[in-house]
């Protein structure tokens, strides 16, 4: 958005998982939409950022007939995401029809001797800086889930920014199956434990929901629990998966409820 802006562009997007704190860092002038069709409609130049996930609820194909049908005659698509976002006979149509082009980085046997499309090859991830860059980004990705528990760049589990962990709490994360009821279930095991939720945080991703749970790790009458045998409770409840404690060094306290029975 700031390059876009740099040169005088107005610059508009669509998010729909965009977060208060990515929100917060867009330049002030950034128009969001309430949608990919009202984002394109008076766009010159379409920029995909999007991950490609596949499934009913995924991103394959997400630019058809239907997102085309709304670009300008004269717009540019600028396809440096993934291959498999666009229709390539959705493309094709456009591009016999319309004074439209196409750039992208990645092959496409309908338009890659197209007229108006401008296909590249696909070096860029393959640079020494990139590498560089993207072995970088993984470890601190992996270290910040360690030590926090904030997921980013997921490609199949919610996008989860966490704030700071209170002093003196214990931080639980329940990763279980999206259906309704769960949270209470979680919940409730520790209130039956006698202790106080300081801050909680559900997300979810299609099947998997993740919550994040900061806990005083002092009951009511001030007595230390056992959260050994909280954290089993919670992991064995119908539905959960695995959770975690992060309390002490990062990348210990982890469980798994594996049909019924306790790993840890």
């Amino acid at each position: 958005a700031r390059d876009a802006m740099a040169p005088g562009m107005d610059v508009s997007g669509y998010d729909p998982g965009l977060s208060v704190a990515s929100a917060l860092k867009l330049p002030n002038k950034t128009e969001l939409k309430n949608s990919i069709a009202e984002a394109v409609a008076d766009a010159d130049y379409i920029s995909l950022n999007i991950p490609y996930i596949k499934g009913e609820e995924g991103t394959h194909h997400i630019i058809g007939n239907t997102i085309i049908s709304k670009f300008k005659p004269d717009a540019v698509l600028l396809n440096f995401a993934r291959g498999e976002l666009v229709n390539s006979e959705a493309i094709k149509e456009w591009l016999d029809n319309s004074n439209g082009r196409y750039v992208t980085d990645f092959p496409d046997d309908l338009v890659w001797d197209h007229e108006n499309a401008v296909v590249l090859p696909h070096l860029g991830a393959s640079t020494e800086e990139a590498e560089e860059n993207a072995a970088a980004m993984a470890a601190d990705t992996i270290k910040e889930f360690m030590e926090t528990g904030t997921i980013r760049n997921s490609v199949n589990f919610p996008a989860t920014s966490l704030p700071d962990r209170p002093e003196n709490s214990v931080r639980f994360t329940v990763v279980n199956e999206n259906r309704p009821g769960m949270l209470a279930q979680i919940t409730e095991t520790f209130a039956k434990a006698n202790l106080n939720i300081v801050q909680q945080i559900n997300q979810s991703r299609g099947s998997i929901a993740y919550n994040v749970l900061d806990i005083d790790p002092f009951t009511e009458d001030r007595k230390p629990p056992q959260l050994a045998d909280i954290q089993k409770e919670v992991t064995m409840l119908d539905g959960v998966l695995s959770s975690r404690i992060l309390f002490g060094a990062p990348g210990v306290g982890y469980a798994r409820n594996i049909n019924g029975e306790y790993f840890v």
